[in-house]
């Protein structure tokens, strides 16, 4: 059996797996809440899982030790920024969240930041938060598909026509049958591939290594840079370096798909036990990844590509059927990521595009995905080969454009619906400015100033309680109509 037969019988199994998933999650999937939110049932261990996939999902985590193994030392900011926005998401956003998702009754994230509104501004506000999220994942999952189709071509021959289309038919029907639990469970499966094999490639690196001692040396030799925690930057510029870095957790926040699986959980209990267990399982998998391209970086200095930092650890370490075996298993978890945003894409379209009192439906949601699904594989054939180089504006953007608004709404604090407008399109707005400017140090412009600018414009923009017997309703909020 040669390499490219045991990529094709791995993902002939992943699809086998995704079928299999697709039937169990199926006969679970009665009606629109059991689609959007598992009926809110999520368990400890799948909400916990979930939560760690749609925080450093396979993809990003292949970004992540590519940045150790180009920048050295000073990627060790990444893991503090991952950790702590996550803590902040975690344990101060998510049982928040929650309590006014079951309050309100609401399915998606954009109903909640919408929900005060008032009837006639509603519907503008939840489409332009749609708007640009469709926009940035488009943009995000035809990078994921070209970076995973770009390998599957590029080492093993395959056809990335074929390749997008066979994985997308196949993610949909996955996610068409099962909804959030369907999704959940290739979440599960994605954190649990990754991070035994990412721990299976950091003990043969250290086994080539020969030892801690031996990395020291030989990471020493890389020279100054590699080994300072700024990177050789000092004063302001490293500070600049550090904030940047850190903002990347900023992006955490106010992500939909991971929002819902806090709105999915099926009580506080079980949200407090995941979220715990998700905080842990982050920072393991983060370390284990980053150490990973640390050593890279000893082993093959001269990597063209340090996104490929652990595909090349497999491909020279291991035996080459084992290294196709892990190589086509990494590759499986971006695609079950493929599915996450397939099915955020389509529960946001099927429920934040139809009028605010709209009941909930199972067929708009799953008419949405197979739309959604047909848009994602044409931005994949129609991208251009540097959009990977991109990926990291579309969360970055999300982020910024609704992370502010969220952390304000979770505060109790209602927010006048022009200042909700602004506070999304600056976020958007800004982060779409400054990625096209030259980078600054660490990214700090892109990654803060447009979360730091929305942040600004939500918190000033409370509203004040108005009179609900006026002339003019246009404004008037669902509190206003509430006897006191």
């Amino acid at each position: 059996m040669n390499r490219s037969a045991t990529v094709l019988l791995t993902l002939v199994a992943f699809a086998a797996l995704l079928l299999a998933v697709a039937a169990w999650a199926g006969k679970r999937t009665h009606n629109a809440a059991d689609f959007a939110l598992a009926n809110r049932r999520l368990g400890v261990w799948l909400v916990a899982l979930s939560c760690t996939a749609n925080t450093v999902n396979g993809w990003l985590l292949m970004t992540l030790a590519g940045a150790a193994f180009a920048w050295g030392l000073s990627a060790v900011w990444i893991s503090g920024a991952f950790i702590a926005g996550s803590a902040l998401n975690l344990f101060f956003i998510a049982p928040r969240l929650r309590a006014i998702s079951v309050g309100q009754g609401t399915a998606t994230l954009f109903q909640v930041l919408s929900a005060d509104a008032g009837d006639r501004l509603q519907p503008l506000v939840s489409r332009s938060a749609l708007l640009i999220f469709v926009s940035c994942v488009l943009l995000q999952t035809s990078a994921m598909l070209r970076f995973a189709g770009g390998l599957l071509v590029d080492e093993f021959g395959f056809n990335l026509i074929s390749i997008a289309l066979t994985s997308m038919f196949l993610i949909t029907v996955c996610a068409f049958a099962g909804g959030l639990r369907a999704a959940a469970v290739g979440d599960a499966v994605q954190v649990i591939a990754v991070g035994v094999f990412a721990g299976l490639l950091l003990l043969g690196s250290s086994v080539a290594i020969e030892g801690w001692d031996q990395f020291k040396i030989a990471f020493t030799a890389l020279g100054p840079l590699a080994t300072d925690e700024f990177g050789g930057r000092k004063g302001v510029v490293a500070l600049a370096f550090a904030a940047g870095v850190f903002g990347i957790g900023l992006g955490v926040l106010g992500q939909p798909q991971l929002a819902t699986r806090f709105m999915a959980a099926r009580d506080e209990k079980t949200l407090f036990r995941a979220s715990w267990l998700a905080l842990a399982l982050i920072s393991l998998v983060v370390g284990v990844v980053l150490c990973c391209g640390w050593a890279a970086s000893v082993l093959y200095a001269g990597l063209n590509r340090p996104e490929l930092a652990l595909f090349t650890i497999a491909d020279r370490l291991l035996p080459p059927l084992l290294a196709a075996f892990i190589a086509a298993s990494l590759i499986a978890a971006i695609f079950a990521n493929v599915g996450t945003q397939l099915l955020a894409l389509a529960t946001t379209l099927g429920i934040d595009s139809r009028r605010v009192n709209s009941p909930l439906s199972i067929g708009w949601s799953r008419a949405a995905m197979v739309l959604s699904a047909v848009l994602i594989v044409l931005a994949t054939l129609w991208a251009p080969a540097s959009v990977f180089e991109h990926a990291m504006f579309g969360y970055s953007a999300i982020g910024a454009s609704f992370g502010p608004l969220l952390l304000v709404r979770v505060c109790g604090k209602r927010v006048r619906p022009g200042a909700m407008l602004a506070a999304i399109w600056s976020g958007f707005i800004l982060s779409l400015l400054f990625h096209l400017l030259p980078d600054a140090p660490g990214d700090f412009l892109e990654r803060v100033m447009p979360f730091v600018a929305s942040l600004g414009i939500a918190l000033t923009g409370g509203e004040r309680r108005r009179n609900p017997d006026r002339a003019d309703r246009s404004q008037e909020t669902v509190h206003d109509r509430v006897p006191i």
